[in-house]
């Protein structure tokens, strides 16, 4: 399995038609992934693979971008086995397979 993560838009004329076409694949995971979280306004979305250390992507869903700053080498994540947003999203907290619950401050929401 691979680590690829296809966003698709929706099309009312599009629905019945057997195959439809992502917006975009990110692919900067390369091994399965096995935690997807999205936030609560909808506009990140946090994909994760426990395989391999410092395996965790933010998207930005309204460009369809991988955040590119974050993580970073620094970023203490080791395997990531659980992730989620705050409910107005101002933090992230991710659980490792060390029992290591790490909380991350999301500045670009004002609110917790």
């Amino acid at each position: 399995s691979s680590g690829i993560n296809a966003e698709y838009g929706y099309n009312k004329d599009d629905i019945f038609k057997s195959r439809c076409k992502p917006l975009r694949a990110v692919m900067n995971l390369t091994t399965e992934i096995d935690r997807t979280e999205f936030n609560s306004t909808g506009e990140l979305l946090a994909i994760s693979s426990k395989e391999l250390k410092h395996s965790l992507r933010l998207i930005n869903l309204h460009s369809l971008q991988c955040m590119p700053n974050w993580p970073t080498a620094n970023t203490p994540l080791a395997h990531v086995s659980a992730v989620n947003f705050s409910p107005s999203s101002g933090y992230l907290g991710i659980g490792t397979t060390k029992g290591k619950a790490l909380l991350y401050r999301l500045t670009h929401y004002p609110s917790y």
